[in-house]
């Protein structure tokens, strides 16, 4: 009960610190002002658009969400161990694991509130547009699953993150690595469905195949969040579909929070 506490304290200071940052407040104006330039884009298509501009805005609320994430997610710890902010906090008979699991649930308030914001502020163009369409009917419940997709990749990325800042010593190595990470997450599904459509012929080596089966099965797929397509065209979503893709998305953020309080328990603070 008393590490529930402690967890929930370290997450609400988590949000206060998110809303107070400059960056997270420019970020979100200047999401704000792309999702207003959600009409003058979406002109550009003269028989599309509203498709467009759904398109357009979850596109928008994607990219800054993932920069965000980021972003935020580097000075969670690393921010903090560099200029020995919380040294006095963690020599403290505080559970390091609760200073972990604190720091990740505030992260995802933040993030949360952020793709909240941006999505009631993307309906208002939206619905501008839908009401000069005529036989067009904004999918709203396919939008929402958008945004939670969306928020499911950020939770993964975020715990991907959080583990590789508890055992290095600067931003930039877990910057560069979590890139990578998510790089090759968006694209490890693609390249799988390539090879095994057989489009690629015999070119490709078998050890080739294999190293792409286990880069597939250990990094996330980001892909399996993706539903705008779902939300553009106002297609079937399959239940199975999002249950799946969330069961997947908490089992590999927590596993990832798994390994990052075992490594942050371990580290040497002095």
């Amino acid at each position: 009960m008393g590490s529930m506490r402690t967890i929930v304290k370290f997450a609400i200071t988590t949000l206060k610190g998110g809303v107070q940052d400059r960056l997270l407040q420019g970020l979100i104006l200047v999401g704000l002002f792309l999702i207003v330039s959600t009409s003058v884009f979406s002109s550009f298509s003269m028989r599309q658009t509203l498709e467009v501009a759904v398109n357009y805005s979850l596109s928008v609320i994607h990219i800054l969400a993932i920069v965000l994430t980021l972003f935020f997610g580097l000075n969670l710890i690393s921010k903090e161990l560099e200029s020995k902010e919380n040294y006095f906090v963690l020599t403290q008979p505080v559970p390091r694991s609760s200073y972990v699991l604190g720091k990740f649930a505030g992260f995802l308030l933040n993030i949360t509130a952020v793709i909240l914001i941006l999505g009631l502020f993307s309906a208002v163009p939206l619905l501008l547009i839908a009401a000069g369409e005529k036989g067009h009917a904004l999918a709203w419940l396919k939008i929402a699953s958008a945004l939670a997709g969306i928020l499911f990749s950020c939770s993964i990325l975020g715990a991907v993150i959080l583990l590789f800042t508890s055992v290095a010593t600067s931003g930039i190595l877990p910057f560069l690595m979590s890139c990578a990470v998510y790089a090759i997450g968006e694209n490890t599904q693609p390249v799988k469905r390539y090879i095994a459509s057989g489009m690629a012929g015999e070119k490709l080596p078998q050890s080739f195949k294999i190293l792409m089966d286990v880069v597939y099965y250990v990094f996330p797929n980001f892909s399996l969040f993706d539903y705008k397509i779902y939300a553009i065209y106002n297609l079937s979503l399959p239940g199975t579909l999002v249950l799946v893709s969330a069961a997947y998305g908490a089992a590999y953020t927590a596993l990832c929070l798994f390994f990052a309080v075992i490594l942050f328990e371990r580290r040497d603070m002095t």
